[in-house]
């Protein structure tokens, strides 16, 4: 568990805070904070006399960002490492404890896998149960419905007049 952990902190690390994806041409500005080169261009692009940092709001006195190769490196390592780890995961069975059988059904109520005796067991007996595929493909369409409605939020603030980029970092 602690390499799992490790390599979360990796992903943490090599991630830029504005776009949340690993880094890309990673560059660092005054406060020492790292972001892509283009997130940052971004978020400085209506500015003209102070540059708040987007994560910690230190306003830095110039447009100024330093490219930082290094971390660029790195951020590959970390997306190396996170995909062998994927797969090393995707590899291991998932098997239940109690019954030493593939966990193949999703309970709804417990957010729990299950075998399939687990899933008829009596402290299952009145919740939605049913097969992972079907559970995942549900959740992964209400987070992409989730998603879709935050965007449009977002738009709409971004557009309205009451949205001003300088109030919003003082």
């Amino acid at each position: 568990m602690e390499f799992v952990a490790a390599l979360a902190d990796l992903r943490a690390e090599a991630s830029c805070p504005i776009c949340l994806d690993y880094l890309k041409d990673p560059v660092t500005i005054s406060c020492g904070h790292n972001f892509c080169l283009s997130c940052i261009i971004m978020s400085w692009k209506d500015l003209d006399d102070s540059f708040p940092c987007p994560f910690c709001h230190f306003c830095c006195p110039e447009r100024k960002f330093v490219s930082n190769p290094q971390l660029g490196s790195l951020t590959e390592i970390a997306k190396q490492l996170q995909i062998r780890s994927k797969r090393k995961r995707q590899e291991e069975k998932h098997v239940c404890k109690k019954h030493n059988q593939l966990l193949t059904f999703f309970c709804q109520k417990d957010l729990e896998l299950l075998c399939p005796r687990c899933s008829f067991s009596t402290d299952h007996q009145h919740h939605c149960v049913w097969p992972i595929k079907k559970a995942a493909s549900y959740h992964r369409k209400q987070l992409e419905e989730y998603n879709a409605l935050w965007k449009e939020r977002v738009e709409l603030i971004e557009k309205s007049q009451l949205y001003k980029p300088e109030n919003h970092w003082n």
